[in-house]
């Protein structure tokens, strides 16, 4: 008997060339997930350590796709409608990067998926908010170690979440005559 993958045989795993796509279903409930961590750790870190509306990091997101003006600086009163558009813009995002950190950790092995997920999260960071402070000037106010440690931990629970529910376990497969 000899050992093969059952990614090797499922109809549901997918590849182009010698890259092997993530399982679709997996992406987008761990990107769900750490999306969601990410979220709740912005929300209290900034309440509790800044003494700023908890609502605050939404009112950032959704100015993504509502404009500045409408949006920041964050009212005295929640908005539930600013919100809905933060979190669909955030799940959305969430996924997009979920998809790119899951191509990456089918190529390594999976002991390291947790730094990898911890490095994706870092430079997440960095890129978010010192790249494209061009397009989105408002992400400089958030810049600082809440943001650092909220995206890190999104990078690292993604790949913890992603690799725990992708697992192309082993599976026997028999060789030799009647197999």
């Amino acid at each position: 008997m000899s050992n093969a993958y059952r990614d090797e045989s499922s109809g549901a795993d997918r590849s182009i060339g010698a890259v092997r796509l993530p399982r679709l279903g997996a992406v987008i409930a761990a990107s769900i997930i750490a999306g969601l961590v990410f979220a709740m750790m912005e929300m209290v870190l900034v309440a509790v350590v800044k003494g700023q509306p908890w609502y605050g990091p939404l009112h950032m997101i959704a100015a993504i796709g509502m404009g500045r003006q409408d949006v920041l600086p964050p009212p005295p009163a929640f908005d539930f409608g600013v919100a809905a558009i933060a979190m669909l813009i955030h799940v959305v995002v969430s996924i997009l990067l979920g998809l790119v950190l899951a191509t990456v950790l089918l190529a390594v092995r999976s002991s390291m998926a947790w730094l990898i997920g911890l490095i994706f999260g870092v430079a997440l960071y960095y890129i978010n908010f010192y790249g494209f402070t061009a397009l989105f000037p408002w992400f400089a106010e958030a810049r600082g170690w809440i943001s650092l440690v909220s995206h890190a931990a999104f990078g690292l629970v993604l790949a913890l979440v992603y690799r725990g529910m992708d697992k192309r376990e082993v599976i026997a497969r028999s060789v030799g005559p009647g197999a």
